[in-house]
């Protein structure tokens, strides 16, 4: 998760997580960086990575998506397992919702269930030429980018699903970057201004709430089972109308 120091720069935005049995089992610190967190996290915008090879790309990616606010990264295993060092993710794919596919076009029949459109990095002839150029399909419509293989790029079947292209503009001698670079720039060229603005995400308040009790689980685990169970501490007013909390059996 983020430091003290990076989320103390934020501004406290409204959360719609109420007070909730397993705060108990975390720090008030942590309690409060999870609603943060959530308050953040834009669903618009996915990731898919197809057949990623080297771990430290996988890790890297993981990584960014979830310091740049997105919620949704898809995973296609396609002839590699996807891969994470815990030294360079640090624990943040615990933290997004992370899709595991063995195929594309399973990966692309719950994305266009979910309403996004699907393009993909590819240096094809008609590819939209820059991500900075998808800010208004973004604001129209939740999109989702292909990322392919380190050395061979996107499948005929990833390019063949979507529904078109992209590239970077580049201009020096190299015509590629690395891809975990790649997915980094994109995402930044597409979310750096609501970040540098510090916008609130777009998950629903029923979201939130399930996700700040996922993120619970994961953290503390039996511990908030337990006081899950025993039904508090959750909100509640005294005769004089203030504020408690009140544990029921």
């Amino acid at each position: 998760m983020h430091s003290p120091a990076t989320r103390a720069r934020f501004r406290d935005l409204p959360s719609p997580i109420p007070p909730h049995p397993g705060d108990a089992a975390i720090t008030p610190e942590r309690a409060r960086n999870y609603r943060q967190v959530l308050a953040r996290r834009f669903s618009r915008l996915a990731v898919v990575v197809e057949d990623c090879v080297d771990p430290h790309n996988a890790s890297a990616i993981v990584r960014t998506c979830d310091a740049f606010g997105l919620h949704t990264v898809a995973v296609v295993t396609g002839r590699n397992s996807f891969r994470l060092n815990p030294k360079i993710c640090q624990g943040s794919h615990r933290y997004l919702d992370l899709r595991i596919h063995g195929k594309i076009e399973d990966c692309y029949a719950q994305l266009r269930a979910e309403g996004y459109r699907i393009l993909v990095s590819d240096l094809a002839a008609d590819a939209v030429a820059g991500p900075g150029l998808l800010k208004d399909t973004l604001a129209a419509q939740p999109l989702a980018l292909v990322f392919g293989n380190e050395g061979s790029g996107v499948t005929p079947a990833a390019v063949a699903g979507a529904d078109g292209c992209f590239l970077i503009p580049m201009v020096g001698f190299p015509q590629s970057l690395n891809l975990s670079v790649s997915v980094a720039t994109t995402v930044y060229a597409l979310r750096g201004a609501a970040l540098e603005a510090d916008a609130p995400g777009d998950l629903t308040p029923e979201a939130q709430r399930m996700w700040y009790e996922r993120w619970l689980k994961g953290h503390a685990g039996p511990a908030v089972e337990a006081l899950m169970a025993a039904g508090g501490p959750t909100p509640d007013e005294d005769r004089h109308g203030e504020a408690v909390e009140a544990w029921r059996g």
